[in-house]
């Protein structure tokens, strides 16, 4: 937009406006943030839907509302409140595509999205979310890991490795890189490679490593062996790697599931895609996918 000369007053107050109200916003959602990450979701979400209330409009609020909501969700799926779980993840997905609703060209509401399709054992869903992600920030090799993680969860090794040499040559580093590429090697059956590649992981940042999975840590990981106990008893890991679980002789935590709360999570997916669908229907140069394409992965 350009101002007239009769606007320039108007348009400097309002942006002294907008940039007081972010000043504003921002330490909220920072110490939400530090909440959730330190075990303290509950409190986050209550500072958080305060935000939301004074400033309905703000991306961060939404974005940040909606992971803490995820968390709680998992926190009372982990301990078989299943009503609970289902009420939450409703209400993270609504953030999150809230967030999306008011930023359509930002990647994070896609990369959460993917997050919550992986732990709702729709990898299929995930590959769709990150790779939307992914069309929206191609230069980050965050979204190429994301992609090598669910490819190796699926089997398919060499996809993943194509995903993770891409995320090399852009730049990435950090522990991350690490864990991906010791899941590969430890699906793949290389324990030697696998521990080398997770020691090198925890050397690098062993606060990264306990936040790999997004997920509260009861037991710090600190060891191959804590990293794959945590993996075989947590049903987003678990499931994906039973012949490595079978390998360091761990049993696998199933995802176990009323029906009524499979059926929930099946009427989110439709209003999930429902709502996608009208804020990028006049959007196609995003090229954003909805539907999970059947035949190409």
């Amino acid at each position: 937009m350009i101002a007239t000369s009769r606007d320039v007053l108007g348009w400097v107050w309002l942006l002294a406006l907008v940039a007081c109200a972010a000043a504003m916003v921002d330490p909220g959602v920072r110490q939400a943030r530090e909440d959730a990450e330190q075990g303290r979701p509950e409190a986050a979400a209550i500072q958080l839907e305060a935000l939301r209330e004074r400033y309905p409009g703000d991306f961060d609020v939404h974005l940040e509302l909606g992971v803490v909501y995820y968390k709680l969700a998992r926190k009372a799926l982990d301990e078989d409140r299943q009503g609970d779980y289902s009420r939450y993840i409703g209400m993270a997905l609504d953030e999150v595509v809230e967030a999306a609703r008011l930023d359509p060209e930002s990647p994070g509401p896609h990369t959460w999205m993917g997050i919550i399709s992986a732990y709702q054992d729709n990898l299929e869903g995930a590959l769709r979310d990150f790779k939307n992600a992914r069309r929206l920030s191609p230069r980050n090799p965050v979204n190429y890991l994301n992609l090598a993680q669910i490819y190796v969860y699926l089997g398919e090794l060499s996809r993943a490795r194509r995903y993770i040499s891409k995320a090399h040559r852009m730049g990435a580093r950090g522990a991350f890189v690490d864990i991906v590429e010791s899941l590969a090697a430890w699906r793949q059956g290389d324990l030697v490679e696998a521990r080398d590649l997770f020691d090198q992981a925890y050397a690098l940042d062993p606060e990264e490593v306990n936040r790999w999975d997004e997920a509260p840590v009861d037991e710090p990981i600190q060891s191959f062996e804590d990293f794959t106990g945590y993996c075989c008893s947590n049903h987003t890991c678990g499931p994906h790697m039973g012949k490595g679980c079978e390998r360091v002789r761990l049993a696998v935590k199933e995802r176990e599931l009323r029906d009524e709360t499979l059926r929930r999570e099946l009427v989110m997916e439709m209003e999930r895609r429902r709502k996608l669908k009208k804020i990028y229907e006049g959007r196609k140069d995003l090229e954003i996918e909805i539907e999970s394409p059947a035949a190409e992965r």
